[in-house]
């Protein structure tokens, strides 16, 4: 995922993935929490892993949801290979064995498909006054029926899934008012071994 700008230590920066047996996966997939109450502060929908960056520790961490309400989380890795933020970056990625989206050991091969969002925000959605909360997601956020749009990548084969192949899903203009957080393109590859 590229932003606009740069990526900043003080953001929060997230992508949202929804597991499924099923090529055709029903109900929401990963989406923002837009507003408060959540259970979060970061991501609704139907959701079980989340790889985020962390400044802190400047590595990449993957949770995996330990509930059905997404409230609770917990580590569970990190990515088997992942690029290095350096001050001025622009990009965040990371590679994942399916076999770290399943929680019994050899059952990635019952995945047909995953669902995926890019979440970024300044701070997560709480109770907080006279601090404007500022986020991107997939899907045009200046469109309020098009900011919830995670994006379903089949397993099966071998592919490139990125910003022209959803037909601009993300739009190439800003469409989030700082560029740290707009997220201006990306790419996911899924390799079969």
């Amino acid at each position: 995922m590229d932003v606009r700008g740069q990526i900043r230590n003080d953001y929060l920066y997230y992508v949202a993935i929804r597991t499924s047996n099923d090529t055709n996966p029903t109900g929401d997939g990963p989406i923002p929490v837009v507003s408060f109450p959540n259970n979060n502060g970061f991501v609704a929908g139907n959701v079980n892993y989340f790889v985020r960056w962390t400044p802190d520790t400047q590595q990449y961490t993957l949770y995996r949801f330990t509930n059905s309400d997404n409230s609770f989380f917990a580590p569970s890795g990190i990515p088997i290979n992942s690029l290095t933020v350096t001050p001025g970056s622009k990009r965040l990625q990371f590679e994942l064995s399916l076999e770290q989206l399943v929680t019994t050991p050899g059952t990635s091969v019952n995945l047909n498909s995953i669902q995926v969002n890019f979440l970024t925000m300044n701070r997560l959605s709480d109770v907080s006054a006279g601090s404007s909360r500022i986020i991107d997601a997939l899907g045009d956020t200046r469109i309020v029926t098009q900011l919830n749009q995670p994006v379903r990548l089949l397993l099966a084969t071998a592919g490139i899934y990125d910003n022209s192949r959803f037909g601009f899903l993300e739009p190439l203009d800003a469409d989030t008012p700082d560029p740290d957080l707009d997220i201006m393109d990306w790419s996911i590859e899924v390799r079969r071994q």
